[in-house]
Parts: C-alpha cells; structure tokens; sequence
C-alpha cells in the first residue's frame, strides 16, 4: 500500500463494501449510512487516499477544470478578479489553470489552443490589446467548449461576457473635472481598437461635447503600450496647455503628475489629474489620484458563477452583466 497510490478499489476490498458504496461515501452523497461514511472517510485519511482527477475526468467526461486567460495578472484589477475565481472555483469544485498573454494576440491564441487540448471544462478569457481575430473562438464553439469574456471583449464574437461600465466611468471622471473648473481637458488614452480604451475615450468626448467644452484631435493620445509609454504621450499633451488631464489607466495618471511637477506646475492648481481602476498606487503619489474604482474582485467572481452555470446547465443562449465603477474623489482633482 506504502509503494503505490491508494484506489478506490483498495478501499472497497479493505472495508468488504462495494466500489460504488465507497466512492457514494467520498462524495459525501446522502444516500449513504452515516456509520459507513464515516468508516470509508477514517480509512481514506489513514491511508493518505488521493482522488484520481484524470480517470474520473475519463469517465465522467469531465476534468472540473476551468481554464483562464488574462493579459497581465501582475496588475491590481487581474489579481483581484483572479481571487475571485478562485473563491467560486473552491466551493464549486474546480480547479483553474491560469495563461497570460503578455498583450499579445498570438500568444492568447497558442494559450487557448493549449487549454482546449487540455479539456477544460470552459473558459473565461480578457483579450489582449492586439486581438482582433475571431477565429479562436469560432473554433472553440465548434469543440462545444464553453468560454465567455470578462472585461475586455471582442464585440463581433456571440458569448457572454461580465465587464465594468467604462463609458459612464469615464463620463462621469471627466464631468468631475468641469465641475471642478476645468476647461481644458486633455486624454492620455489607451491602444486604439481596445474595447476598454474606445469605450473611456468616448465617454471623454461625450462628457466634453454636453458641456460644450472645445476639445481637438490633439487633446487625444494614444497609449499604445499603457504606461510604459506613458511619459512621452504627457510631453506631447503638454503641447495644448491642458489643465486638466484624463489617463487611461492610474500608473499613466501617476506619471502624468510626476511630469507634471517636474515642470513647477501645480496639481491640481494649475492641471488637475484623474485616472482609472482603482489601483494602490492611485494613493501612494502626492497629491492622491483620483480614479475610478473598478470592482475586480465581483468580475471574477460573477464570471466564473456564470460560466459554470453555462456549463453544468447546458446553456447556450448569451448573457451580459454590467457592473458599476465608482468615482474616488482625491486632491489630485480636487480644488
């Protein structure tokens, strides 16, 4: 018994009762006498018994595992969504296997490759700033493989999708700023064709054009790579004299104050600053920086609730959770 792992036969043969008596016992079904449960559960832990995950999976046909695909996790709002994954994932019974995609969409396509060959049960993927291509998970509704977006999406693919309300977040961030008496607002915003940075760019816009605030094609620039390019886009907002700057993200919202007051200028007397998601380092820079709050933690785990609905119901019919980011006022906008 020491030199191998122990089976479920093992401890039918031990105790004289039946493979499927004990195995009923394991999973703690109610059909089963409370003296046996306990009998099968004490030889089980005397023994160091393990499930075996990969013949249950064959027989079963499935694996209880649910693969996941972010673009960074080392990023607040991803490790916070992914903790809620995994609180979901622990008292449902899954296990998670975990792919980032470093931004790149060729990547993302080998992880999903990866993770169907692996049969997942379902999959739940935010999609890289380069993604455009529809075609992986055209090929993942053809498996039968569940999978359904959260955050960020590709809006030409049918799927379920759970994600943050980012054109009223940003609407209402940029609102603040007028109503704090700002009448120059420029927009360090995010990779074109991103669904996130489309959706704050407009509400930028939007927000400005309500207000009757005159903005032009230079009072907008793109962060191609988020916040390590971050720098070069503030010098070049510089160009319109803002006073009040809008970032796509809070790291590029830190490093607009910090360029900031590396040219004597005063935040947020002279160019106020706002940011977006809520991450610690929004409050570590003097003055705090004011963002929008996104809930991660809630995305995680309203995704995974939803996709194991799908998978363990059946469901093949597409849903849409909205969930609310909440503007955090700090001096950073406040005058």
């Amino acid at each position: 018994m020491k030199n191998k792992q122990v089976t479920i036969k093992d401890l039918a043969r031990k105790l004289r009762l039946s493979v499927s008596t004990v195995s009923r016992a394991l999973r703690n079904l109610p059909d089963i006498n409370e003296d046996t449960r306990r009998k099968v559960l004490e030889l089980a832990a005397g023994l160091n018994y393990e499930p075996n995950y990969i013949a249950q999976s064959l027989i079963n046909k499935q694996t209880r595992t649910i693969g996941v695909i972010v673009p960074v996790i080392a990023t607040h709002f991803f490790s916070h969504a992914l903790s809620g994954m995994n609180e979901v994932a622990s008292r449902h019974g899954y296990h998670l296997m975990i792919c980032q995609s470093n931004e790149c969409a060729l990547q993302e396509a080998d992880a999903i490759r990866q993770l169907a060959s692996c049969r997942i049960d379902g999959l739940l993927i935010s999609v890289s700033k380069q993604t455009q291509d529809a075609v992986p998970f055209k090929k993942l509704q053809e498996k039968g493989i569940p999978f359904m977006f959260f955050d960020r999406d590709l809006p030409q693919v049918n799927a379920s999708r759970i994600r943050v309300e980012q054109y009223k977040s940003a609407f209402k961030a940029v609102e603040h700023m007028i109503q704090q008496g700002c009448r120059n607002i420029a927009h360090l915003a995010g990779p074109k064709g991103l669904s996130v940075s489309d959706e704050r760019q407009k509400g930028y816009e939007d927000a400005m054009r309500r207000y009757g605030i005159p903005y032009t094609p230079r009072h907008i620039v793109h962060c191609e790579k988020f916040q390590y390019n971050a720098l070069e886009r503030v010098q070049e907002l510089m160009q319109v004299k803002p006073d009040g700057i809008f970032a796509v993200n809070d790291p590029s919202g830190v490093i607009a104050i910090k360029y900031v007051h590396s040219l004597g200028l005063r935040v947020p007397q002279d160019i106020a600053v706002v940011g977006f998601n809520g991450d610690p380092v929004a409050e570590v820079v003097e003055p705090a920086l004011t963002t929008i709050v996104q809930p991660g933690y809630e995305v995680g785990r309203e995704a995974l609730e939803m996709l194991i609905r799908h998978i363990e119901q059946r469901c093949t019919e597409a849903e849409e959770l909205v969930l609310e980011g909440k503007l955090e006022i700090r001096g950073s906008s406040q005058m």
